[in-house]
């Protein structure tokens, strides 16, 4: 099953990101959820504690989008909201702003085999001196990859 979630790009982000996808045969979701996932593994996003969502700013130029998001991408989506306090659209223009031409340099370098960028999300609860904990991965698990070196 698919979710639908809705979030504004500015236009002049959803061209490059369009273009950009369009060149290598992605869709916009798939170029859009790497993108984010790359982001997140290699860069930096100013993570704040104890505050509220943020927003980006009111573009009068900004276009709707929907996306279609498979279920862990959707859940992959909400942690980055909750993680970063930064709406879909605000991590969309501050990835797009900082960091897409190192994207695209990671993607078109001879070292890139990699044909599936994100994989493996789940999450698991746990007691640790018997306060209640949550861990979330964004690829697959430690345990898993040590497994499959033996």
């Amino acid at each position: 099953m698919n979710i639908e979630t809705t979030t504004c790009i500015a236009y002049a982000h959803l061209e490059l990101l369009q273009e950009n996808a369009a060149i290598r045969k992605l869709s916009l979701h798939t170029f859009v959820i790497n993108f984010i996932n790359y982001v997140l593994s290699y860069k930096r996003i100013p993570v704040k504690s104890y505050t509220r969502l943020q927003y980006r700013k009111r573009y009068h130029t900004w276009k709707r989008v929907h996306l279609y998001l498979y279920e862990n991408e959707y859940e992959f989506v909400m942690d980055v909201r909750k993680v970063c306090k930064m709406s879909l659209a605000k991590v969309i223009a501050y990835c797009v702003e900082n960091y897409l031409y190192d994207y695209l340099a990671a993607l078109d370098s001879d070292e890139n085999t990699d044909n599936y960028r994100f994989s493996g999300y789940t999450f698991s609860f746990y007691l640790e001196e018997g306060i209640p904990c949550c861990q979330f991965y964004w690829g697959p698990p430690p345990e898993l990859l040590q497994k499959a070196e033996q």
